[in-house]
């Protein structure tokens, strides 16, 4: 994968989601997030051919996030796929969230 990211990403441990293209839903995981993108793994279950904005609710047990996102590429693993996806228009409270954990990493 050609690493040209604007925002470095953050490795997250016990972050789900909850993924809809507005006809179908999923639930994954997150392995890294970054201010304006996250990396999904683990999703199960089928969304729409070439949808190109899907409604992700993000948790990590006590704080939830909603977003709109874009994706912008997707590999297969046998039934589960792993997708990046660009978040279109980020929260206040997302970025904070991000800013707080790349304060902790650096601890």
């Amino acid at each position: 994968m050609d690493e040209q990211r604007r925002h470095p990403r953050i490795v997250t441990r016990n972050m789900s989601i909850d993924m809809t293209d507005g006809m179908g839903c999923c639930s994954g995981m997150i392995q890294d997030v970054s201010l304006a993108g996250l990396c999904l793994t683990d999703i199960t279950g089928r969304l729409g051919k070439d949808i190109d904005v899907y409604t992700v609710v993000a948790t990590n047990g006590h704080r939830y996030f909603k977003f709109r996102v874009r994706p912008k590429w997707e590999e297969a693993n046998g039934l589960n796929k792993r997708m990046g996806v660009e978040i279109k228009e980020p929260s206040g409270a997302w970025l904070e969230y991000v800013r707080s954990l790349d304060v902790q990493r650096a601890s």
